[in-house]
């Protein structure tokens, strides 16, 4: 055998091997990035790529769903999204792609906090180097995505027993609207702008009582109404001293008993 033709036996066998031993791309993570964007992560490099003269399309085919209940999609049909690629290299392999996804909107209003995600890309002709498409994708999506908006104000107070308490709420974001989502004692409010003032009526508390705290649960809103964070904040009650001090009026009496002073103690009186 030449050189040339152990040339292209070896080629071919290279190829062969690299065919047969070579994984499709396969989806290792989704996650929301922000308001309505959705991250879709591959172990490897994918682009779009056309077939039998069809236009390249790009596409995923998506639903979404909590039990019975589909925000996107049905039972029996998925929903095309235009992926945009993140990073891609130069001949347009990624292997993170992105989409928005106003269906989200309807997932915070009913507050999900998960929702099932069914993903196809193979019907999209995404394929990978070597023309291998990308599996089916059924898993849960977690809907809670991280942001900067943070409560910064202390969340711990101290107020003496029967004493009302005004604190004020401070969020990393100025502009952020706070509001109440649980209190159980009844005892605060918020007012101000923003409701970045909260109230305490602590006029009945006492700390001979069993409750020596009280807490509330506070949400600060940013602009965008799905750019939110909560904090639990506690107000500790402190002992004051509620009973009036005895005075008790000593008298001496005249004259010595056996040379020890005779002291005498009068009705005490307060």
């Amino acid at each position: 055998m030449n050189i040339f033709n152990r040339f292209i036996v070896t080629a071919l066998l290279v190829l062969f091997t690299s065919k047969a031993f070579a994984t499709s791309p396969i989806i290792t993570k989704i996650e929301r990035i922000n308001v309505n964007t959705i991250l879709v992560t591959f172990d490897q490099g994918i682009k779009p790529v056309s077939h039998f003269d069809v236009p390249i399309e790009g596409e995923f085919s998506v639903k979404l769903y909590t039990s019975t209940t589909y925000y996107l999609g049905s039972s029996n049909s998925l929903i095309v999204r235009t992926p945009t690629a993140v990073n891609p290299n130069d001949n347009g392999f990624a292997t993170q792609w992105q989409w928005e996804e106003p269906t989200l909107t309807a997932t915070d209003n009913d507050g999900l906090s998960e929702i099932t995600i069914n993903l196809n890309a193979y019907h999209s002709d995404f394929e990978n180097d070597i023309g291998h498409s990308s599996l089916d994708y059924i898993n849960t999506l977690n809907l809670i995505w991280q942001h900067d908006l943070s409560i910064t104000s202390i969340n711990t107070l101290d107020t003496n027993e029967g004493t009302n308490l005004e604190h004020t709420l401070i969020a990393s974001d100025t502009a952020a609207t706070f509001s109440i989502i649980e209190n159980t004692s009844g005892l605060f409010s918020l007012s101000g702008t923003n409701n970045a003032t909260l109230s305490f009526d602590g006029t009945n508390t006492d700390y001979e009582s069993t409750t020596k705290s009280y807490t509330v649960k506070i949400k600060a809103t940013g602009n965008d109404a799905n750019e939110n964070t909560e904090q639990t904040l506690t107000v500790n009650i402190k002992d004051i001293i509620d009973t009036a001090p005895v005075i008790r009026r000593f008298t001496i009496s005249q004259g010595v008993n056996q040379g020890r002073l005779i002291i005498k103690t009068d009705t005490s009186v307060t």
